[in-house]
């Protein structure tokens, strides 16, 4: 594993780093699950990173949400509505 000195992240770190987004989002299988999450464990430089990245997310998750207009849901409703009893 690497330290925590970022001009010493090599390989391993860059393998990390390609798998962090599937590894944010759950996606990795369990073995390579487990070698990101011990390598984060371990590294400095790569827990920074992913810590920024989840914190990026949420942020993301938070404040980027739109709510359509009043109005369109209104006609989405009632389309929906009028599928339903065949019109």
């Amino acid at each position: 594993m690497s330290g925590a000195n970022p001009d010493e992240c090599g390989t391993e770190c860059q393998e990390a780093l390609d798998r962090l987004e599937r590894y944010l989002d759950g996606e990795l299988p369990g073995t390579s699950l487990e070698e990101v999450k011990e390598h984060l464990t371990a590294c400095y430089p790569c827990t920074d990173r992913a810590s920024f990245e989840e914190q990026l997310r949420a942020i993301v998750r938070r404040d980027c949400v739109e709510s359509a207009p009043t109005a369109l849901l209104t006609r989405i409703r009632e389309h929906l509505s009028g599928l339903q009893t065949g019109n």
